[in-house]
């Protein structure tokens, strides 16, 4: 079997300490949850946000309102000019040092920001890369200054097509940097990236605030119409004679170069912003669904939050991504072109898989095939069924009981009795031939966490 555990630690930590790892899309309340937890452990915060790191940029990238930043320490947040750019190696190292100072005092930290690249590189390691010369920097300026954005979208797609997969191809600044090592090195820009393996003396946390995707997408259009009420034009002109450097080539930004040139009206650059800053956070969830360790926090809530982290820190389990979707059921035959998945508990120390649900997804529904928690608390039971319902994306959610003693705890997750006529007709067909059970139905309106 081909598991994707995540996060380990190399052995039992004598006083654990523990990084609470707020990551996510844009606009997803990351700001808020981690202002609320470092409250709670009474501790810092870190930034994670590659451009908060700057502090010409105050209202395009949504920093922390001055009256946030009074509630706990903030760190790694307007500490220096886009004149200094920061890459994610030297972000890792920077932080390093920082929280090895906090956990001198403490024994948690909360880590924030939508930058997967520089949270991966603080958590996981960071990698070593060849040397750029200044004559392949200028190689790659010029391509970019001769071709645009497409021009470093079409090489990168062919010297490196799974990072080109990967990468934000709005984003310049990570286009020309791939590319510099693509010319530098003697492989592609992704052979270099994921080889380190942190050894790191805290145990990363890693919590996602969620929402429905039609529920985001109204945040983002309600922050950015915010932001221009707030004076992005204004900040954005102030920063005219910098627009040329990377880190604002960014979303919030970039938009407005074709209104100041008059080639577009004041409401198509905040449409076309709104636009990007949703194809953006796409790929934010993008990332974090594919590393498989983030436990999704509905609507932000802190209670959800606490949940898991009691399961980390007292249980000594995280969640984590299992691959091999055929290994609990032959149901899949009946889903031949559905999305079938598995997420699992595991244990921190050995990895050892003590928990998992397997569900299938369908366009209108979807429905939980198979289950193991035997072998968890009436806790980790909870946050991981909930774990499974909420990636499922889903507003209806079915199960099929076989065993009465499972029924007490799956009526007080929410689940409620359905009658077969109430199932999809798909499902029907499935479990028509099954033995009578008790069938479930879970809304996304009466969920519990």
């Amino acid at each position: 079997m081909k598991e994707k555990p995540g996060p380990q630690i190399v052995e039992p930590l004598k006083t654990p300490k523990y990084l609470i790892v707020v990551g996510g899309p844009t606009a997803s309340g990351k700001t808020r949850l981690a202002i609320e937890l470092a409250k709670h452990f009474d501790t810092v915060i870190l930034s994670a946000d590659s451009r908060q790191f700057y502090r010409e940029m105050r209202i395009g990238n949504a920093r922390p309102e001055e009256a946030e930043l009074a509630e706990v320490p903030h760190f790694f947040l307007a500490d220096r000019s886009v004149n200094q750019p920061l890459t994610a190696g030297a972000y890792a190292r920077e932080a390093l040092v920082r929280l090895e100072a906090v956990y001198q005092e403490r024994d948690y930290a909360v880590l924030v920001g939508g930058s997967g690249l520089f949270i991966q590189a603080l958590t996981s390691g960071f990698d070593t890369f060849p040397v750029v010369s200044p004559a392949i920097r200028q190689q790659v300026d010029e391509l970019y200054t001769q071709t645009g954005l497409t021009g470093l979208q079409a090489e990168l797609a062919v010297l490196d097509p799974d990072y080109y997969a990967q990468v934000d191809r709005q984003n310049p600044a990570r286009l020309k940097r791939a590319l510099e090592v693509c010319y530098a090195g003697e492989q592609p820009y992704s052979a270099y990236r994921q080889k380190a393996v942190a050894d790191h003396r805290f145990i990363p946390v890693f919590l996602q605030p969620s929402w429905t995707r039609a529920e985001l997408y109204q945040r983002i259009d309600q922050r950015v119409e915010r932001m221009v009420a707030a004076g992005l034009e204004e900040e954005v002109r102030s920063l005219a004679p910098l627009l040329d450097k990377p880190v604002l080539q960014t979303v919030g930004y970039q938009e407005w170069a074709a209104f100041f040139a008059g080639n577009q009206n004041l409401d198509e650059t905040i449409k076309l912003i709104q636009q990007n800053s949703r194809r953006y956070a796409k790929r934010q969830l993008t990332w974090n669904r594919r590393e498989g360790h983030w436990k999704q926090v509905p609507r932000g809530a802190i209670k959800s939050a606490l949940a898991y982290l009691h399961v980390v820190t007292r249980e000594m389990l995280h969640l984590g991504k299992v691959a091999d979707t055929g290994s609990l059921t032959d149901s899949v035959f009946f889903f031949p072109q559905e999305k079938i998945n598995q997420v699992g508990l595991f244990q921190l120390v050995d990895q050892q898989l003590v928990g998992r649900i397997q569900a299938i997804t369908t366009r209108d529904w979807a429905a939980l095939l198979t289950w193991d928690l035997a072998n968890l608390s009436t806790l980790g039971q909870s946050v991981l069924l909930h774990e499974s319902l909420n990636r499922t994306e889903s507003t209806r959610v079915y199960a099929k009981l076989a065993e009465e003693a499972e029924k007490a705890f799956f009526l007080s997750q929410g689940f409620q009795p359905v009658s077969y006529q109430h199932l999809p007709r798909k499902l029907q067909q499935v479990w028509q031939n099954s033995p009578p059970a008790l069938l479930l139905e879970w809304n996304l309106a009466q969920q519990r966490f």
